[in-house]
């Protein structure tokens, strides 16, 4: 039987040749192989499947009631910066702080002082306004002030006032030349000494009553007046004299600022320095001395005080008025040099009127000193301002160029030749030196 099969094996193997038989057996592997991947690629899609259904359904868990909360916009805390005005209700008094509720992390935080200081009534549950002067830390507390918005309800109030032209309650805290410093629920403000009816050194630490006459928040100014409050319950002061008049006055005081006169009334008049002469005045103590009689003009009276300004030019003429006739633009002149400055030289035209010859229009290595004369015209004469510009004559402006005459050329000339004895000097000073 054995036999028989193998020789019916035989027998098929022989009626094939090699390469049919090859092509067969890789043809039925090739089958094999094939069912193989896709029986396992079908395994493999559907465990990845289940694998995916069953982590699904393993993370599907009920959302809490606080993460809905958290999630919603008007539960999340409030970002605050500095400087940012906010509204709270005092939660707490802990030491020497104040808790305000402002719905952020945590509470704000005033000093109990500042709120103190301030006025503002300490209450839990009352409701405050305030300024956040430092955002939160590492422990989230945002510390608050209230000194920015008690001084912009002060601000109101007195704008308020001045609107309503209402006298206020002030005190004095300082004095100057100005008058004096006020201040008003820690706003700090000026009278000054025209408006004042009190000594300015006797109104410090003491209280007035004045009122606004000037308010401006952005620039920090605050003017008020004590004889607009004082209105007309004051008296007024009759005087035996009235502007315009020249009255015989005595000197009591010599001050840096003026002379300080007797009245025929028996009171004060004050003579500043700049109405004493037209011509610049230089040492008060070194012209009039006290107990001098002389004669002044009363420019000025109030009535309130009895404060009256006078002054001695105004019984003169006006020398520039005078001047400005006879100091026509393009005029020339000879005069001589005052003085020098490092912008030009002054040249006195007459006694209280000098000019200015400028730098720029001076030739360079002229040195001009007081005393020369030059001959100069006039560009500018403006009697309102005190101002006369100057320049040296050319020789195309001048007619003839006769004999004395100061040219610039000769002016040139000058300034060589002052150049050429500096350098012959200073050879024989090196000469000597060797």
């Amino acid at each position: 039987m054995r036999s028989h099969q193998s020789l019916v094996a035989s027998f098929h193997l022989k009626s094939f040749s090699v390469p049919v038989i090859m092509f067969l057996l890789l043809k039925k592997g090739r089958f094999f192989v094939k069912n193989f991947m896709a029986e396992k690629d079908e395994k493999d899609t559907s465990s990845h499947e289940s694998k995916i259904r069953g982590r699904v359904f393993s993370t599907e868990q009920p959302v809490s009631k606080m993460a809905q909360l958290l999630a919603e916009r008007q539960w999340q805390p409030r970002v605050l910066a500095k400087g940012e005005a906010v509204e709270g209700v005092i939660a707490g008094v802990v030491s020497d702080s104040v808790l305000v509720d402002i719905g952020a992390k945590a509470e704000g935080m005033i000093p109990r002082k500042e709120l103190i200081d301030s006025g503002e009534k300490i209450e839990i549950g009352a409701k405050i306004s305030a300024v956040v002067a430092q955002t939160e830390g590492d422990s989230g507390t945002v510390v608050l002030t209230v000194k920015k918005t008690v001084a912009e309800r002060v601000w109101e109030q007195l704008q308020e006032k001045a609107e309503s032209n209402e006298a206020v309650d002030v005190k004095g805290v300082g004095s100057n030349r100005g008058g004096l410093i006020v201040e008003y629920k820690g706003i700090r403000g000026f009278i000054p000494s025209s408006h004042l009816l009190t000594e300015t050194k006797s109104a410090v630490n003491k209280g007035l009553s004045a009122k606004i006459i000037e308010v401006n928040k952005n620039l920090n100014k605050l003017v008020f007046s004590e004889k607009e409050a004082a209105g007309e319950s004051l008296p007024k002061i009759e005087l035996p004299f009235k502007i315009g008049d020249t009255l015989q006055v005595k000197i009591s005081k010599i001050l840096t600022f003026g002379l300080l006169v007797s009245l025929p009334s028996g009171s004060d008049g004050l003579i500043h320095i700049s109405e004493i002469s037209w011509r610049k005045v230089v040492g008060l103590s070194d012209n009039f001395k006290e107990g001098q009689e002389l004669k002044a003009k009363v420019i000025s009276i109030d009535l309130n005080t009895a404060r009256t300004n006078l002054s001695i030019k105004q019984l003169e003429k006006d020398p520039w008025r005078e001047a400005a006739k006879k100091y026509k633009v393009g005029a020339t002149f000879e005069r001589p040099v005052t003085r020098s400055t490092s912008y030009g030289v002054f040249i006195e035209l007459e006694d209280g009127i000098e000019g200015l010859l400028h730098s720029s229009k001076i030739p360079y290595g002229l040195e001009l000193k007081s005393g020369d004369k030059v001959k100069i015209s006039v560009d500018l004469f403006n009697s309102e301002q005190r101002r006369v510009a100057l320049r040296l004559v050319t020789a195309q402006a001048e007619k003839g160029n006769g004999a004395g005459k100061t040219t610039t050329k000769q002016i040139r000339n000058k300034a060589e030749s002052q150049k050429k004895s500096k350098g012959t000097k200073t050879k024989k000073n090196v000469k000597k030196t060797n």
